[in-house]
């Protein structure tokens, strides 16, 4: 699974490289978030934990987004 959305800069070797994740719960619009670093197996976003489910969304020409559902 690709979840990179942006890596580092080879002019920057400080910048951390980030994910994009998308929270996902029904038919609720999801949320993207920008994770920097190491993508987590769980994550809290406003009082709720949402664990990686491993699927991802196409983003087209840019790597994919994962997917995490409520826990």
């Amino acid at each position: 699974m690709t979840d990179f959305v942006r890596e580092q800069p080879d002019n920057d070797p400080d910048e951390i490289d980030a994910h994009g994740v998308d929270l996902v719960d029904g038919d609720a619009p999801s949320v993207r978030l920008l994770i920097r670093g190491d993508l987590p197996r769980t994550l809290e976003h406003e009082g709720r934990t949402w664990v990686a489910t491993g699927e991802t969304h196409d983003a087209g020409d840019s790597p994919d987004i994962a997917v995490f559902r409520p826990a």
